[in-house]
């Protein structure tokens, strides 16, 4: 009886751990930055940091002249997020001239990129 319970458990707190949310590129990131984000971290237009945010590619790809901004699995390490939170020495928070963006929004892109950054 034990053994059954103990399996029990096991099993309903595997259960919980893979309810994860999902997070979604095209869906929970993109319409983020293009609303708040592509304005001036586009490839149209000369970005003073150098990043470019049009697209998935140019986002992971995240060649900013201060270096990756996206480390895939590691959202809160990501300067992406640091600079959504206004937590970085390297320039101003983002977004620019903006309210910052509500904590839950920062959370849902540190979640897709702790989820690896994928292009869904």
């Amino acid at each position: 009886m034990k053994q059954l319970f103990l399996l029990c458990c096991f099993f309903s707190s595997s259960a919980l751990c893979d309810d994860t949310e999902k997070i979604s590129f095209k869906k929970d990131v993109m319409p983020v930055i293009s609303k708040n984000c592509i304005n001036c971290h586009n490839s149209e237009d000369e970005s003073p940091s150098m990043l470019f945010m049009d697209n998935y590619k140019l986002l992971v790809k995240g060649d900013s002249k201060h270096g990756p901004v996206v480390l895939t699995g590691k959202g809160e390490e990501s300067l992406l997020i640091k600079k959504m939170r206004g937590i970085t020495e390297i320039g101003k928070p983002m977004p620019k001239g903006k309210k910052s963006l509500p904590e839950e929004v920062i959370k849902k892109i540190s979640m897709w990129i702790d989820q690896g950054a994928k292009n869904n």
